[in-house]
């Protein structure tokens, strides 16, 4: 399960993409596929379900853009369409709900707009493709309300519960809740293979949100620093703020107190050494401009 987590996050951050325009980037492997099933004869069913994929993404970037928030690019991938943040996160939790529930909204949305053109008699040459477009588009729908990162139903689920615990606490507790609907995807893919009700979609979509559920752990640190940096910034307006003091060994890892850290208290963090002596005490500025100019994996002693 490691190793095929690995080599799909490798898919996904180091693939090599190909500009087209300033706000789209493509995959080299996704001509390939498109290769395939136009060789294969299922090249219209493949563009639909693209064309279904690249619309809801769309949709994400319009609502985006009317709630004043920037999607920088759409990258189209070998196993998906994403968007990317010019900020890596959205700063208001109301926002990133609306912005994650537009996909899905417009996906059924546009499913019921086929379902109806469907009935129209002059369309029924074309009742195979947008009958297939129907599915699609209701598939994309249920599948990205699943709570479960990168899909929209665990974003909106993480935007709801930082309201109350935070962004940085609610992302790393999506992470956590995120394996379990994805690690069933696999189970039921690899129990449909065992019946030979063989279904390779299911995989490679379990596959595709494994693989990004790696990528989002390694960039929550990254994410925690700008997130705090944000919120510090609109701490410097109030005259006062609480303090609060912490110890820690000097070979705890520095990035550990992200977690910690509020977004209107400031904090002072002794650090002691084998003998339970302070050896140095490091404040708040010090630890974030170290962990952002120096390396996230810095100890509290290499501070």
């Amino acid at each position: 399960m490691k190793k095929l987590k690995n080599i799909f996050s490798a898919l996904q951050t180091h693939l090599w993409l190909i500009p087209i325009g300033s706000h789209l980037a493509v995959s080299p492997l996704f001509f390939l596929l498109a290769a395939a099933s136009i060789l294969g004869g299922c090249g219209n069913l493949f563009f639909i379900a693209y064309i279904s994929a690249f619309l809801h993404e769309l949709s994400h970037v319009f609502c985006g853009k009317k709630l004043g928030v920037s999607i920088v690019r759409i990258e189209i991938l070998p196993f998906g369409i994403c968007g990317k943040l010019s900020a890596g996160f959205i700063k208001n939790p109301y926002k990133e709900a609306v912005i994650a529930a537009a996909g899905p909204a417009f996906s059924g949305a546009l499913a019921a707009l086929l379902y109806m053109l469907n009935k129209n008699p002059m369309l029924s040459v074309y009742s195979e493709a947008i009958d297939y477009g129907i599915k699609i588009n209701l598939s994309l729908m249920i599948l990205n309300l699943v709570p479960a990162l990168p899909l929209d139903g665990g974003r909106i689920a993480k935007a709801i519960i930082s309201i109350n615990l935070g962004a940085v606490r609610a992302s790393n507790l999506m992470l956590k809740i995120s394996r379990v609907p994805i690690i069933g995807m696999l189970l039921v893919s690899v129990w449909l293979l065992l019946t030979n009700d063989f279904n390779l979609s299911l995989i490679l979509i379990g596959a595709f949100l494994l693989g990004n559920l790696s990528i989002e752990q390694k960039n929550i640190s990254l994410i925690s620093l700008k997130e705090i940096l944000y919120y510090k910034t609109r701490l410097k307006r109030t005259e006062f703020c609480q303090v609060t003091r912490m110890a820690a060994h000097e070979s705890v890892p520095a990035r550990l107190f992200l977690r910690k850290l509020g977004c209107y208290k400031y904090h002072i963090i002794d650090v002691i050494d084998d003998d339970g002596k302070i050896t140095k005490t490091v404040t708040e500025g010090q630890l974030l401009n170290a962990l952002i100019s120096k390396s996230i994996r810095l100890s509290m002693g290499e501070i």
